[in-house]
């Protein structure tokens, strides 16, 4: 019966966690899904400071040599007057073409001037989307001016797979707790 019940959650927790360790092997946009993005944006922060330029670094390791779209988009709340067009400046325009180096990487910098949300994504050469949409929030500064800082975000998300091990752990015990239940009755 216990063993059964190992096997029966081996494969469970295979069944669950099987679809995360796949990896996409073409470097089409259209063929990943929405949450197998080849592409990843890390960002020196999500918090930037208006007008001080900040750094991220683009890791597409499956795409090495490509050339590549970034896009910051204003996404609203602007406490400055202005063209949410004109708040963004990724050397000089609101996206920027960058070609990944032999690893699958790349750094730059980008200045907002405007306070308020913007996206970030990027983009393959047909505008289709490889990463998923990031948000960084600009402030003004104290006096006009003021550091950034905090610490690097990836935009990674593991809620999904600590909310599926947290399950398989309750379901677990509770199959064990019913044993040993059952095992004192008989």
């Amino acid at each position: 019966m216990l063993r059964r019940l190992f096997s029966a959650l081996t494969v469970t927790a295979a069944a669950v966690l099987a679809p995360a360790a796949a990896t996409a092997t073409s470097a089409a946009a259209d063929e990943y899904g929405p949450s197998e993005f080849p592409c990843v944006i890390t960002f020196e922060s999500l918090s930037v400071t208006v007008g001080e330029p900040f750094g991220f670094t683009v890791s597409c390791p499956d795409l090495a040599g490509v050339t590549i779209t970034v896009q910051i988009a204003f996404a609203g709340d602007a406490d400055a007057a202005g063209e949410p067009a004109s708040a963004v400046e990724v050397a000089g325009a609101d996206a920027e073409e960058l070609t990944l180096d032999d690893d699958g990487e790349v750094s730059d910098t980008a200045t907002v001037s405007a306070a308020g949300d913007y996206t970030v994504q990027v983009l393959d050469a047909d505008g289709e989307p490889l990463s998923e949409v990031y948000t960084i929030t600009a402030t003004a500064g104290a006096d006009g001016a003021g550091g950034g800082g905090g610490l690097a975000a990836t935009g990674s998300t593991s809620l999904p797979y600590l909310a599926a091990a947290g399950a398989l752990l309750l379901l677990g015990v509770g199959t064990l707790v019913t044993i040993r239940v059952r095992s004192r009755r008989g």
